[in-house]
């Protein structure tokens, strides 16, 4: 008996020494998901995260799955975040081009490359302050379970700017807990969007100002930026959103977000992007990057419009002049995943020319796409181009998918010819390898 005890007792020891040194355990990670300790490695249904800080706060990010997969509690450098690539010839800064524009259709305000500069007390670099209600009418009422749905959905768009300003940004939603019923009946507050034919009953600036007004009546709208309103389903006589880019600006849902079953996060994000100061609306491809479609199944933000707010960083892109460009092979991670790593290579062509590549999957950022939806694409930046919705102009274009509406991107052992560059996919699994070299 004395010597099971002795063997139990010397059991119970190592099980502790042995937590000590594994660390408390652990719970499942999800890409944007808050973890606790930065460097944490940690793996859940067969995908690798790590603990990864994102302006001020701490994130789960899915890692190389080529690296290690030990749960460690053990700092490590964000070089050994990185997928294996080669280091980026020229800086980040060598790949921003001349705005050569030589009318502005949209105003000085908009730009299509770097800087972008934000305005009405928006900023890409700092705090944002929301506030967010639910104004219903006499004639179209909002139902408890319609509030608890757009709740859940509004909430996305504070995440969204979190990654995709790679922590620049922080949006603080102030978010109203019931609704609240507007002066006059719906289709007061329809709202005539420029060229488009009709009656606007009240003004914008009356419109806005009794949203503002009600705005205050359920939450602090103390130093807030914008407010943003959303309006029930019912209310299909406001046909589309309302905007109004003043300060607070304002922005609303309208008939066509639930008729073009838009969710509602993305509608605020693409209106609030304009207000960061850059044109958006290009490339025309309605699958990919809300900056282009509000509605887009692919939510992400390419990588020129990032570029663009100031929110690529350098570990971020492969920047090459195309004089100096020689064969290189790198892996690139996907735009619509949060992943530490490679997410763009751009080619300079000219002071106005450039291409750019990135890869693609369904993933958090593309969560409506087709199971297996994967591959390359090449667009075309040329900065004499203004960007024009309505005329189809655009300062990127899609090369590769050639078609406004399809996600045909460059499949394994596929090869794409441009300006002399010669773009291959060379492997394709959790990332995509690709092989970039000159044609001629």
């Amino acid at each position: 008996m004395i010597r099971r005890k002795h063997a139990f007792s010397l059991f119970v020891v190592c099980v502790v020494v042995a937590t000590v040194f594994v660390g408390a355990p652990s719970f499942a990670a999800s890409n944007g998901d808050k973890c606790s300790k930065a460097g944490v490695i940690q793996k859940t249904k067969g995908v690798t995260y790590i603990c990864v800080r994102t302006g001020k706060l701490l994130k789960w990010a899915r890692k190389n799955t080529q690296q290690s997969t030990t749960t460690t509690s053990v700092p490590i450098s964000m070089a050994d975040l990185l997928l294996t690539n080669p280091l980026s010839p020229q800086p980040l800064s060598n790949c921003r081009l001349t705005d050569a524009r030589t009318f502005k259709t949209g105003g000085e305000w908009q730009a299509i490359t770097y800087p972008a500069i934000a305005t009405g007390g928006f900023t890409n670099a700092g705090n944002v302050n929301v506030a967010v209600i639910f104004v219903d009418f006499s004639d179209a009422s909002g139902t408890a379970s319609e509030l608890s749905e757009a709740t859940m959905d509004v909430k996305n768009a504070s995440a969204w700017y979190s990654w995709f300003s790679q922590g620049s940004v922080t949006y603080t939603l102030r978010i109203a807990d019931r609704w609240v019923r507007a002066p006059k009946t719906s289709n007061n507050y329809y709202w005539l969007h420029p060229g488009k034919p009709g009656v606007q009953l009240q003004t914008s600036q009356e419109i806005a100002e009794t949203y503002r007004s009600l705005a205050a009546t359920v939450v602090d709208t103390s130093s807030i930026t914008s407010v943003w309103v959303i309006t029930p389903k019912t209310a299909t006589t406001i046909d589309e959103g309302f905007a109004l880019r003043d300060r607070p600006s304002v922005f609303s849902t309208g008939g066509s977000t639930y008729l073009s079953k838009i969710p509602i996060w993305q509608h605020f994000v693409h209106e609030t992007l304009h207000s960061h100061g850059a044109l958006g609306h290009s490339p025309k491809n309605s699958q990919i990057g809300l900056f282009w479609n509000t509605g887009s199944t692919g939510a992400s933000l390419n990588s020129w419009d990032a570029m663009t707010l100031g929110w690529m960083k350098q570990e971020n892109v492969y920047c090459v002049a195309k004089e100096s460009l020689t064969t290189q092979s790198m892996t690139l991670v996907p735009i619509e995943r949060e992943q530490v790593g490679l997410r763009s290579v751009i080619i300079k062509l000219s002071e106005y020319e450039a291409l750019v590549i990135e890869s693609h999957r369904k993933d958090k950022w593309s969560e409506r796409w087709s199971t297996g939806t994967s591959g390359v694409s090449v667009m075309r930046v040329d900065t004499r181009i203004d960007t024009v919705w309505d005329q189809g102009n655009s300062t990127g274009k899609y090369l590769v998918p050639v078609r406004e509406h399809s996600l045909d991107f460059l499949k394994v052992g596929q090869t794409f010819t441009t300006d002399g560059i010669k773009v291959t996919l060379v492997k394709s699994g959790d990332n995509d390898q690709i092989r970039i070299e000159p044609s001629a």
